[in-house]
C-alpha cells in the first residue's frame, strides 16, 4: 500500500476538510471547488475500483471533475482503458498532483555500498559540507522545517507548506521525523571526515547555529518518503542538501525501511510540464537508485 492510501494519510486529508469515502478498498476524497464544482481525487489505488459502482458513487456526490493518479500495480494499457471509461461521464483532470516519475533507492544495501553508488560529484559535495562545518540533527520542530522550506520556495512557500503541521501531528513520531542542517563552526577530529559512510553527522544542542536546510521524512510500511525539503541560499552554498540526503538514507535504514522514495523527478513523457523540476531531478539522480514510472492519463 502506497502512503496516499494509508489510514494516516486519510486522517491528514480529513484534517484538510476533504470528505473521504472508501470503495473497493480504495480511499477517495471529495471537495467543492469554486467554479470547478465538486472534485474527486483517487490517488495511488492498489486496485482500480469497479467502474459502474464508482460512476454511481461519483454521481451521488455531484462530482464534475475527477483526478486519477495510478499506482505501480497497473499497466499503462489497463489504466488508460479504465480512465477512458470514466471520462464518458466526468471531466478527467490533466493535472498531475503527484509525480508521475520518481527514483527509489534500495536501502537493503550496506552503507558503504550506498555511498559508493553516489556520483563522484555528490561524494565531493558531502566532504565539502563537512569541511564547511555543516551538521545534521534529528528534530521534532516542524515550524523550523516549515520556515526553511518557505525561505527556499520564495513567494510560493506558503502554498508548499500548507497543512504540514497537521501532517506532522498525525504521522509523528512513529511514522515521521525531521532532519535539520545547521551551519557550524569548524569541529574537532577533522581527520575522521573521510569515513563518511560510517559517520553520523549529527549536531549536539550546545553547538546549534542557524538552520540552513531540512528534510521532513515520512515512513509507511517499508518505504521512506522524501516528503518536504528546503535549503537557504547559504545552505546550498555549503552543500547542506547533499549531506541531508545522506543522513536521511541512514536514518531510514535504521528505521528498517527497505526503500527510499525521492517522491518525484521530471518526466520526459510530458516534456512541457514541470520543466522547473529538471534541476532538482539532476540532483536526485546523483545518488544512484532505480527509476520508477507511473502510468499517466493520455
Amino acid at each position: 500500500m502506497e502512503i496516499q492510501q494509508s489510514p494516516l494519510y486519510k486522517k491528514y486529508i480529513e484534517a484538510l476538510h476533504w470528505t473521504v469515502v472508501n470503495l473497493d478498498g480504495v480511499n477517495m476524497w471529495f471537495k467543492k471547488i469554486p467554479i470547478l464544482g465538486t472534485m474527486a481525487k483517487i490517488q495511488r489505488p492498489e486496485v482500480l475500483p469497479y467502474l459502474p459502482k464508482l460512476i454511481s458513487l461519483l454521481k451521488n456526490h455531484n462530482v464534475r471533475t475527477v483526478v486519477v493518479e495510478s499506482s505501480m500495480n497497473h499497466s499503462q494499457e489497463e489504466f488508460s482503458a479504465w480512465v477512458n471509461g470514466l471520462s464518458k461521464f466526468f471531466r478527467i483532470s490533466k493535472e498531475s498532483y503527484l509525480s508521475t516519475k520518481t527514483i527509489f533507492i534500495d536501502l537493503s544495501q550496506p552503507k558503504k555500498q550506498l555511498f559508493q553508488n553516489f556520483s563522484s560529484a555528490k561524494r565531493r559535495a558531502m566532504r565539502r559540507a563537512e569541511k564547511y562545518g555543516v551538521v545534521v540533527k534529528e528534530s521534532k520542530d516542524i515550524y523550523a522545517m516549515i520556515k526553511v522550506k518557505n525561505v527556499s520556495a520564495g513567494m510560493f512557500g506558503g502554498i508548499t507548506t500548507y497543512g504540514m503541521d497537521k501532517l506532522w501531528n498525525i504521522f509523528s513520531p512513529k511514522n515521521a521525523t525531521i532532519l535539520l542542517a545547521y551551519a557550524m563552526s569548524s569541529r574537532e577530529n577533522d581527520s575522521d571526515r573521510s569515513d563518511l559512510y560510517n559517520k553520523d553527522c549529527f549536531a549536539t544542542a550546545r553547538n546549534d547555529k542557524e538552520v540552513v536546510g531540512g528534510i521532513l521524512l515520512l515512513f509507511w510500511e517499508n518505504t521512506a518518503y522524501y516528503w518536504l525539503v528546503g535549503a537557504t541560499k547559504k545552505g546550498k552554498k555549503l552543500f547542506a542538501p547533499t549531506l541531508l540526503v545522506w543522513e536521511a538514507l541512514k536514518v531510514s535504514k535504521k528505521r528498517k525501511m527497505k526503500w527510499f522514495d525521492f517522491i518525484g523527478v521530471w518526466d520526459e513523457r510530458t516534456p512541457r510540464k514541470n520543466t522547473s523540476w529538471k534541476g532538482f531531478s539532476k540532483f536526485k539522480e546523483g545518488f544512484g537508485g532505480k527509476t520508477i514510472i507511473y502510468p499517466i492519463n493520455k
